[in-house]
Order: C-alpha cells, then structure tokens, then sequence
C-alpha cells in the first residue's frame, strides 16, 4: 500500500511539474495565433470585433463556432473590455475561435489540466488493483 500510494504521489508531482501541451481544435489546422488586449471596435451585424494588441489592432471575425466565456456572445463584448483571442487566418479573414478574459481563459487552462491529472490518476490506480489482484491469484 506504501508502495502504491508512492507512485500515486510521484505521478501527481510529475503532471504538475511538467507543462501539459493542449492540442488545438481539429478544425484549425492552420497556424494558430492569438492577441491580447483592448477592444476597440465591436459590429454585430458583420460579427467582427477589433482588438488592439501590442503590435497593432487584429479585426477578428466571429462565427457560431467561435467559443466565448461561459454564456457570453459577441453582442456581449463592449469597447474598452480587455480579451484575450485565438484565431487563424482563412480565406485572407481573422477567424476567432475562442474570445475571452485572460482569467476565463486561465481558468479553463486549469481545469482542463485537473481534469487530465485525475484521468491519469484513476488510470494508474486501475492498473495497480489489476496488478494487486493478479498478485493475490
């Protein structure tokens, strides 16, 4: 039991020092970018909002697949609010995919990591009752 709950330990100290890489939406194969900022434009009715970044101003266009903060839209977004975008250029356009606060967006970092460390957890914790059990057999 010492055993096992000492590589419990060393696998929940190993995730958290090593930085997990998230893989990006499928549908976005070209290269991703991002830009962080103000908004200084926003139009509903052509579904772009304008961000001024630290090398220029970035006009994104949204779609229904662009993700927002939870139960945010782009008819949400107000000039002066400061986002954080990723997008990637199709068809000579800057289409967003994902819209939010820098603390939206870190919050979802987060547990997206939580998530994948109790997956790895619950993983090593099945192979090690399969292993016990095959032990007692």
């Amino acid at each position: 039991m010492k055993k096992a709950l000492a590589i419990i330990v060393s696998v929940l100290i190993v995730l958290s020092v090593v930085e997990l890489s998230f893989a990006n939406d499928k549908e976005h194969a070209t290269k991703e970018m991002h830009v962080s900022g103000e908004v200084t434009a926003v139009d509903t009715a052509a579904n772009t909002l304008t961000i001024k970044g630290n090398y220029g101003e970035v006009v994104l266009t949204t779609t229904d697949g662009t993700r927002f903060a939870e139960g945010k839209t782009l008819a949400d977004v107000k000039v002066g609010d400061k986002l954080y975008a990723k997008y990637s250029e199709k068809d000579g356009k800057m289409m967003a995919w994902k819209v939010m606060t820098k603390e939206d967006m870190k919050m979802e970092k987060m547990e997206k990591m939580d998530k994948e460390k109790k997956d790895k957890v619950m993983e090593m914790m099945e192979m090690m009752e399969k292993k016990q059990k095959e032990k007692e057999k």
